[in-house]
């Protein structure tokens, strides 16, 4: 995250939008206040007066993957999923770029609406797991049949052999890392359980999210109000979506708690409600490939918090909590570790709890 003194002056930015229209009529971008918005891991983000979110790309992501998002923006509205709508820069380009390495402003920005709702961090029932698995379900049945070739991706962005072989290489070549001794044991365990997960499924290939943790979705008390954050859409199965989904949804505490605990009931629940929407078109290999996918991403993300917690080099971290970026990692990558455990220790009740 940039020093919040740089956010005082974002001319260079705001310069290149279009006039928007904050509820007063249309003025400069640049006359509307700017607020930084915590809570993102990757991208830097700030509040633009009442109505709009700025946002600063981070370098995982190249400027055109805001021509997938406005492409697809209009199959999801008609569907009745709520999301963000990027706004124009003056050279009718969904984004501006700073091209100059030594501003701080360096890089590509661009303007969303801000959709009404709030953010959760974790879901607090079954009634809400229901409300989020439907939303998902509406999300995913918007772009049935839409043909659409990424301007961006990120490939093996879910290729989780790679990602092991990504923490066993920083274990091996980060041995004096203050944190190696902490990290090794871990990686040891998590290695060991991922070879006996066995083989991945081979299931349809179907446009998805790429990144349903609870944040992303903005509700309305019980009810889910809209879907954001859409810079991970892709080509990709379904068992990594609902995995990833239900990983985030049915962790019962916070994703850095040291005692995370696997809520199964939250789990039945949101998979009744994605398939009151899904369960007409999923089909049964798909259907039973839900609850490995979500141990199968608990390891891969324990991996990736894990190899981060040596490299240091790619998620966001709380400086408040925590001394360093690594200890932040270290914890995270422990919770996800014990979350697959518990995962593991249930499955089966949660293969029968998704059906035939």
């Amino acid at each position: 995250m940039p020093n919040h003194d740089s956010i005082l002056n974002l001319d260079a930015v705001l310069h290149g939008f279009a006039d928007l229209d904050d509820g007063d009529g249309p003025s400069p971008a640049y006359a509307l206040p700017v607020q930084p918005l915590a809570g993102g891991l990757i991208n830097d983000t700030y509040a633009l007066g009442q109505r709009f979110v700025l946002q600063r790309l981070h370098r995982i992501f190249r400027p055109e993957v805001n021509l997938d998002i406005a492409a697809l923006v209009p199959h999801l509205s008609a569907g009745g999923v709520p999301v963000p709508r990027l706004l124009p820069a003056r050279d009718g380009k969904p984004w501006v770029h700073i091209d100059d390495v030594q501003s701080p402003h360096c890089g590509a920005w661009r303007i969303l609406s801000r959709l009404p709702g709030t953010t959760r961090h974790r879901l607090d029932n079954p009634r809400q797991a229901a409300a989020a698995g439907a939303m998902v379900g509406r999300f995913h049945a918007a772009l049935r049949g839409v043909e659409h070739a990424f301007a961006f991706t990120r490939p093996g962005a879910h290729d989780t052999p790679a990602h092991m072989a990504k923490l066993a290489k920083a274990v091996d070549e980060h041995r004096g890392h203050q944190l190696w001794d902490e990290v090794a044991p871990l990686a040891t365990d998590l290695q060991e359980r991922w070879a006996a997960f066995g083989p991945v499924p081979a299931l349809p290939a179907r446009i998805i999210h790429g990144d349903l943790k609870v944040s992303n979705l903005l509700w309305d008390g019980e009810a889910v109000w809209g879907v954001i954050d859409l810079d991970t859409m892709a080509w990709s199965s379904l068992d990594i979506e609902l995995g990833d989904a239900l990983r985030s949804w049915c962790n019962a505490t916070a994703e850095d708690a040291p005692s995370p605990r696997f809520d199964a009931e939250v789990f039945a629940a949101a998979v009744r409600g994605y398939l009151s929407v899904a369960g007409a078109w999923i089909t049964p290999d798909e259907r039973q490939a839900i609850a490995r996918g979500t141990l199968r991403i608990c390891l891969e993300l324990s991996a990736r918090f894990l190899a981060d917690a040596l490299l240091e080099n790619y998620f966001g971290w709380d400086a408040n909590r925590f001394a360093s970026r690594g200890e932040h990692n270290l914890v995270r990558g422990r919770n996800q570790l014990a979350l697959a455990r518990a995962v593991g220790e249930q499955l089966a009740g949660l293969q029968a709890a998704v059906g035939g």
